[in-house]
């Protein structure tokens, strides 16, 4: 959907000027063809995995094994991403485990590898375990001991673990410097395979990463470690390959989905993004069990999409008012008065729905399906009210634009879709995010920072507003300064977010992953100062590794 000026003179409002966008254009519209997975050759891999499964669960079994030797055997089933084969087996030995512990004592026999491994898995199960375990690392001073220094394995393992870190762990605060400083001195000198994953961690934190990405890197690392069990690993590469097929078929249909829309000639102002809008659906549920919440979550990103244009990219201030009070009745009255294009996007929105409803009304999940359209409605409004300040040249104070942009980044929306079909998505979950729980809101503030710090140089280009240009304004700093704020406030953020999901807890860890997953997502797509989304190039390399080359197996 390429946008230029002259491809939209053929409008009926050709006069209008409008604030048209040069998006890139879609790299992947000839690069992936029709795919229909080979029968027996998925059978074939689906026998071996049964078979690999049974002796890895065997493996997990705590007989003749000591603490460390079963945590670091439960993390490598889960970097190498293999975890939902094993979920229940996993939950029942931390659970255990965290029975168990309250003797600090026992711990100063376990070098700092394994008590950061384990406070690092206790932690991202949501269980609160204490910094305490890190007492025995620290000198008189409060300071972490200098004969660390030289054990990289363990500045690894803590490094790690400092990311899953709290507001008042001031412990793992000095943890993260500690380790970066000496990480990054230390990896000239460091072997191959451990170099690579200590440049690796620098650059992406395993908390933060996509998992399906940060599996898909680990796998070939965890090759190349000569004391690696075999058999899990071929689990790995069998599973990995296996789930690329269905991802690969989910795909298509999404490209053809979307070619079925008619995008090119009735959305031409609109980014033509159905790859990027599936690859996000992946990397927030890659498990096999949610194929049809992926399918729903791409179709709806890529309707958002549409949508964000027409706000950002395309309509005037009065057609935004008209498609925005539209959207409260959520009929079409009033639609004659929209240009051709915006007339065709808002119906194909009205369509879209109308179809998702009947399919949740069968199976009794219309509570969910109200949840959802109400997000819809918020959405244009808060859109409105952002193209209002940028249309206009009046730019808010950042304090406005953020409690607004946590709604336009469309967060809450994605998570309504997604709940739309999640069997663990009950009503009292939906009547959960109704109450705009800090988590939401953690999450949808994180997505709406990075998201401006990764594009604001192309919104800057074409005269629109970002979290940057606000921040700017109210503290009169400069560009680089505000940037910096911006990514203190997302790490702070990644605090609340990590509190909010210890227990105890009433929601599903399902319901909290997939929202962890979705600021995860956005984190790796524009840590680079560049919106990956917009401009495709920049997460080629994860499409690539997660849909579109097959593992070797």
């Amino acid at each position: 959907m390429a946008s230029t000026q002259s491809s939209l003179h053929s409008n009926s409002l050709q006069e209008t000027v409008r604030p048209l966008a040069a998006f890139p254009e879609n790299i992947w519209a000839d690069r992936i063809a029709p795919f229909t997975p080979d029968k027996e050759e998925h059978e074939m891999y689906e026998r071996e995995i049964e078979m690999l499964k049974a002796e890895v669960a065997s493996m997990l079994l705590p007989t003749g094994k000591t603490m460390t030797e079963r945590f670091d055997f439960i993390d490598k089933i889960e970097r190498l991403g293999v975890s939902h084969h094993f979920d229940i087996e996993i939950e029942n030995q931390l659970q255990e485990f965290f029975n168990v512990y309250t003797n600090f004592g026992e711990y100063s026999a376990y070098d700092l590898s394994s008590a950061a491994l384990q406070f690092r898995l206790f932690r991202q199960h949501g269980f609160n375990v204490s910094c305490g375990i890190f007492d025995q690392f620290i000198d008189a001073k409060g300071k972490f001991k200098e004969s660390l220094c030289n054990d990289t394995r363990g500045l690894l393992s803590l490094y790690d673990a400092s990311h899953v870190r709290t507001h008042g762990d001031e412990i793992l605060e000095e943890a993260l410097a500690f380790t970066t400083t000496h990480l990054t001195s230390g990896g000239p000198r460091l072997d191959s395979t451990l170099a690579k994953q200590v440049k690796y961690a620098l650059e992406q934190p395993l908390h933060k990463g996509i998992p399906r990405y940060e599996a898909w890197h680990y796998i070939s690392i965890y090759g190349e470690d000569e004391s690696n069990y075999k058999l899990l690993l071929r689990l790995a590469k069998l599973d990995y390959h296996l789930l690329q097929m269905s991802y690969k078929q989910e795909l298509c249909e999404i490209i053809s989905w979307g070619k079925g829309l008619e995008s090119v000639s009735k959305f031409p102002y609109a980014r033509d993004r159905f790859v990027e809008c599936y690859f996000w659906a992946v990397g927030t549920l890659y498990e096999p069990q949610h194929s049809l919440v992926r399918m729903t979550f791409a179709k709806v990103a890529a309707l958002i999409t549409m949508i964000d244009d027409i706000y950002d990219a395309y309509g005037t201030v009065d057609e935004l008012q008209i498609l925005t009070d539209s959207a409260e009745r959520w009929d079409s009255s009033g639609a004659d008065q929209l240009s051709d294009y915006i007339r065709a996007s808002y119906t194909t929105l009205l369509k879209f729905n109308r179809e998702v409803a009947e399919k949740l009304a069968k199976k009794q999940r219309t509570y969910a399906f109200d949840k959802y359209i109400e997000e819809w409605k918020q959405y244009l409004t808060t859109n409105l009210t952002q193209s209002r300040w940028f249309l206009t040249k009046e730019l808010p104070s950042f304090a406005d634009y953020i409690s607004n942009g946590a709604i336009t980044i469309g967060v809450y929306l994605t998570a309504s879709a997604a709940f739309l079909d999640m069997d663990n998505a009950s009503e009292d979950v939906i009547n959960w995010m109704s109450t705009m729980p800090k988590l939401m809101f953690a999450c949808s503030t994180h997505a709406r920072l990075i998201n401006d710090f990764g594009g604001h140089k192309f919104d800057k280009e074409r005269g629109s507003g970002t979290a940057l240009e606000c921040y700017m304004k109210d503290y009169n700093v400069s560009e680089e300064e505000a940037a910096k704020k911006i990514r203190e406030m997302c790490e702070d953020i990644w605090k609340v977010m990590n509190e909010e999901c210890l227990r105890p807890t009433p929601i599903p860890r399902d319901i909290l992953k997939m929202l962890l997953n979705i600021v995860r997502v956005g984190e790796t797509t524009n840590k680079h100062r560049i919106d990956g989304f917009t401009q495709p190039h920049a997460i080629e390399e994860f499409i690539r590794a997660m849909l579109v080359d097959f593992m070797s197996v």
